[in-house]
């Protein structure tokens, strides 16, 4: 089959990226409702249930094994639990615009722990010119000015969400961890499972009683800005060119900006724009050929 190129390459960036860019505006409207523990755990267990629906309808169910159930472990905390509790805390002390912007330096990150941890990864100086670029954007996104009354405190927060996924996606290239389908229902899982816990023996029962709205906006959360794109894209990356489905990252930040600015009202500093076109080059000067 050959690669997807022109209209239906850029319909798919566009959709994927979208659907992914509303995360944000998305936590950050209902950090005002849910605990940063019941958003996630809400979020596992339904994320959880739309792949495990996914796979049966699909007749992939199935191989689940000793070390798919280590693999699910590590990557449901590291790619789960963890990042879906630190972002809402985060959320809770900036503007969705500066923490997608800061998200977007997860190549960076990857890049600087697979050179460290993968042999034959070690960066180039070409990558460590962008790992620098990118981490001064990130300095103008959260200097003084940037966060748009935020906190460097939920900078960090966001960063170490991030170094969070970049582990994962380290880990799982290291060494075989099983079946793609069985890994990402194991995630997903053990993300609900131990937030879902982790809500109940922290909040309560009390803290799932919220209004429809918030209900119907944490369904969104779940399904369409996260079991969704991330299934559409694990399809584009198996039919697209590598680089080509790299552009979700650069796009990503946009929509999360435009759809924050549109329903939050929370227009982005020239510091955080400036700052965000830095970060952005950074991550293309490391993940692009000359």
């Amino acid at each position: 089959m050959p690669p997807l190129t022109g209209a239906a390459l850029w319909v798919r960036l566009i959709t994927i990226a979208a659907l992914w860019g509303g995360a944000f505006p998305l936590i950050r409207y209902l950090t005002g409702f849910l605990s940063p523990f019941a958003m996630a755990g809400v979020r596992g267990v339904l994320a959880a249930i739309v792949v495990f629906l996914f796979l049966w309808m699909r007749g992939q169910l199935g191989g689940i094994t000793r070390k798919v159930a280590i693999g699910a472990l590590v990557l449901g905390t590291f790619s789960g639990v963890l990042p879906n509790t630190l972002i809402p805390i985060a959320l809770q002390r900036m503007e969705a615009a500066p923490a997608s912007l800061i998200q977007a330096t997860g190549p960076l990150i990857i890049t600087l722990l697979a050179g460290l941890l993968l042999p034959g990864e070690k960066p180039t100086r070409r990558m460590m010119l962008g790992i620098g670029i990118g981490f001064c954007g990130i300095a103008l996104v959260i200097g003084p000015g940037g966060l748009g009354g935020g906190t460097a405190f939920g900078a960090m927060l966001i960063l170490a969400a991030t170094t969070s996924y970049a582990i994962s996606t380290v880990w799982v290239r290291m060494a075989p961890r099983g079946p793609a389908a069985a890994l990402a229902l194991g995630q997903q899982t053990v993300s609900g499972v131990i937030s879902g816990s982790l809500a109940m023996a922290v909040d309560g029962p009390q803290a799932l009683v919220q209004p429809t709205e918030v209900w119907v906006l944490a369904v969104v959360l779940a399904i369409f800005a996260t079991a969704i794109p991330l299934t559409l894209f694990l399809g584009l990356a198996t039919r697209a060119k590598a680089a080509d489905a790299a552009m979700v990252g650069y796009l990503q930040p946009v929509f999360a900006t435009l759809i924050a600015a549109a329903w939050l009202g929370e227009v982005p500093s020239w510091q955080v724009v400036a700052g965000g076109v830095v970060v952005l080059a950074g991550v293309a000067v490391v993940t692009t050929r000359r």
